[in-house]
């Protein structure tokens, strides 16, 4: 007989919202890159890779949320460390690439190239951690939360610094187009960055209460929706906003 794990009202909350977001984000994401079959635009398949898996911090919880309800079991620490960490080197480099295809065309193979040794760097003391001394990666105190160590705070923050610069120079980029459709999507791309560095910043180092957990979330999950927006723009929503003549 299985027993499911019994969550405090805090964990139901936690698990509900992120599940939530999870399923949203990787929606958006594989929408974005369904539109890249459709016009064979390769950034677009780069962009949909980069924010699936910018969402992979996440997933674990997701994960054990969706365990505990079912089976009862949860993931074992360094399954849990992985899938929380392991995969962000991969969006440096896929959102790096997608970042100079739209932007400094001409430097792209040294700022993909200085990404890409950034990232096999930490992966590989990551994954010796990972398998011989997970304490230097964190420790898990209960099934969502995880005091992660200062080499692991200090690559994360690294990584919305990074997110957030780039795609702060895109968006102003766009927002300064001559174009009216471009600009709409810059707006938006401005809002679906700031919203995500909130997001992500509150969850990295904001306490773990209801009220930082709901506006993380939400954060977020703005975030994604604008994403796509800024780089899809339906068709309604560019109705909404640009009249035609």
């Amino acid at each position: 007989m299985i027993t499911i794990i019994e969550f405090t009202p805090l964990e139901l909350l936690q698990g509900s919202l992120t599940l939530g977001f999870v399923v949203i984000s990787t929606f958006l994401g594989l929408l974005i890159m369904i539109k890249y079959r459709k016009i064979k635009l390769k950034v677009l398949l780069f962009v949909g890779i980069s924010w699936i898996l910018l969402m992979s911090p996440y997933w674990p919880d997701a994960i054990n949320f969706i365990m505990g309800l079912s089976i009862g079991e949860l993931l074992n620490h360094q399954t849990y460390f992985f899938l929380a960490n392991g995969l962000i080197p991969i969006v440096h480099v896929t959102w790096l690439f997608a970042f100079t295809e739209l932007l400094y065309k001409n430097k792209q193979r040294l700022i993909v190239l200085i990404f890409t040794i950034e990232a096999i760097m930490f992966e590989i003391f990551f994954l010796y951690f990972l398998f011989t001394i997970p304490e230097q990666i964190g420790t898990q105190m209960a099934p969502f939360y995880v005091e992660w160590t200062d080499f692991i705070v200090f690559y994360l923050l690294f990584s919305i610094i990074v997110f957030l610069a780039t795609g702060l120079l895109f968006a102003g980029k766009s927002i300064r187009s001559e174009n009216e459709e471009v600009r709409l999507k810059g707006k938006f791309l401005l809002i679906a960055f700031v919203s995500f560095a909130i997001g992500t910043f509150i969850d990295a180092i904001g306490g773990l209460t209801e009220i930082t957990l709901v506006l993380a979330r939400t954060f977020v999950t703005i975030g994604a929706i604008m994403f796509y927006i800024g780089f899809i723009l339906p068709r309604f929503v560019k109705n909404v906003f640009i009249r035609e003549e």
